[in-house]
């Protein structure tokens, strides 16, 4: 009789972690949360003038909420199309008002707030479209984005 009520215990044991799936997951089905992730371009050698950068990201995890500039000459908001706030997709894009503001380096270019819903991980693919320096002579550059911090929706 104890081998017998032992075996339906281990059952029922492993019945309900079967139901009950990953903890982790369950935990942030749905959840929505607040990040800000900053966007740097490294021109290495060059001062960077000018950019364009292609943006992807999956629409029913992410929705960029707002958008700021950067650093240096890159200071305002840069342009982009405000379709590409919801749909998956954004291109962004600036250009120094002055040469003089051109810098050579890493420099912080933008900064995204995002609203996350569901289970990381939130990906942000970046494509650099285009990069110059003064004069408009093409550039080679690299991009990063890396987020910063989190807030949920209820504040923690």
């Amino acid at each position: 009789m104890k081998k017998l009520l032992f075996i339906i215990s281990l059952l029922f044991i492993f019945h309900s972690t079967a139901l009950a799936g990953d903890p982790d997951k369950s935990d942030c089905r749905g959840k929505v949360s607040f990040r800000t992730a900053e966007v740097s371009v490294d021109s290495s050698k060059n001062e960077l003038a000018a950019y364009q950068i292609d943006i992807r990201y999956d629409k029913d995890k992410i929705k960029i909420v707002g958008l700021e500039g950067g650093t240096d000459g890159f200071k305002n908001p840069p342009f982009y199309d405000r379709a590409g706030l919801e749909g998956g997709r954004i291109i962004i894009a600036a250009f120094v008002d002055n040469d003089i503001q051109a810098k050579k380096g890493n420099t912080r270019v933008a900064r995204l707030h995002l609203q996350t819903t569901g289970c990381p991980p939130f990906a942000l693919k970046t494509i650099p479209m285009a990069a110059a320096k003064p004069g408009g002579k093409e550039i080679p550059v690299k991009v990063a984005i890396d987020f910063i911090d989190t807030q949920n929706k209820n504040g923690r």
